[in-house]
């Protein structure tokens, strides 16, 4: 196995927490070899470089902004991927439910058991998560213009604030792929899990293991009422109304001027195309 880990993650975590799940995987009979990322787009260029080596599986070890580049680099999206979550939100490992600590996760990497799980595109990049238009976008984006080093949770705080201050005005439209149009919206969040940010909870029925995309489309625009959408995510009370709407569908299109953010990083300025690919990821989970 190769394990891809970015060593800042975690308060700087990821590297030591790399060295000893190299060591536990070689206890168990694993051959591995441990490749410290150095900047941004470096997991992805060593996953893609790994393409033709004889690896039977990658691990990202990391955040989901880790795991969502490796799966980016990947030449072959279906090669195994095993994930040590050493990141601020680790919404990946909280749905799947993957071990934190270096033994419990040797031990599942080891075992090498997998679960598919469709693979979102997002103007021809890869995501399992979550892509964000609107207002989400904004508050990723600000963070990336000001982010310096690792990440805490407590990062987010001062981006959240500043994008409250300078509310955005957004209007988005989507149209399905099976041409329904949504008009009039403020914000539009495309997710395959039900976990948001590792605090909020989504709309009931968003799975991982639907395959298909989970649309939120948004159409409040006061800060009270985003207010109190976010105060009954977090208690797992949102539901559909007048200001929420909810589609699944296989792709759209979000049409409009709006910051989105993929899977956590800043993604650029709509508009932006949204597919599933053909192909599966085959995530390594526990039994």
């Amino acid at each position: 196995m190769l394990l891809i880990a970015n060593p800042i993650s975690g308060g700087g975590r990821g590297r030591v927490l790399a060295g000893e799940l190299e060591a536990a995987l070689q206890r168990r009979g694993v051959d591995a070899e441990t490749w410290l990322t150095r900047a941004a787009g470096c997991a992805a260029d060593r996953a893609r470089r790994a393409g033709p080596e004889p690896w039977h599986a990658l691990v990202a070890i990391g955040g989901d902004g880790t795991v969502n580049e490796v799966l980016n680099g990947m030449p072959d999206p279906t090669r195994p991927l095993g994930v040590l979550p050493v990141g601020t939100a680790n919404v990946l490992a909280m749905e799947l439910g993957l071990p934190r600590r270096v033994e419990p996760a040797a031990d599942a990497l080891a075992a090498g058991h997998t679960r598919a799980a469709a693979i979102g595109t997002c103007n021809g990049r890869r995501f399992l998560l979550f892509v964000g238009c609107g207002v989400d976008g904004a508050i990723v984006r600000r963070l990336a213009e000001v982010r310096t080093g690792t990440l805490g949770k407590h990062k987010w705080l001062g981006p959240l604030l500043h994008t409250v201050r300078r509310w955005p005005r957004c209007r988005l439209r989507v149209t399905l792929a099976d041409g329904e149009v949504l008009d009039d919206l403020s914000s539009v969040l495309v997710s395959r899990v039900r976990n948001y940010g590792g605090i909020l909870r989504l709309l009931p029925g968003t799975s991982i293991d639907s395959g298909l995309l989970h649309v939120h489309a948004f159409r409040m625009r006061s800060r009270a009422a985003w207010l109190w959408h976010g105060l009954r995510a977090t208690v797992g009370m949102l539901r559909e109304g007048p200001h929420l709407l909810a589609r699944a569908t296989t792709g759209l299109r979000i049409e409009g001027t709006a910051p989105f953010e993929i899977d956590g990083d800043y993604g650029g300025e709509s508009p932006v195309e949204l597919g599933l690919l053909p192909e599966r990821a085959r995530l390594i989970v526990p039994r």
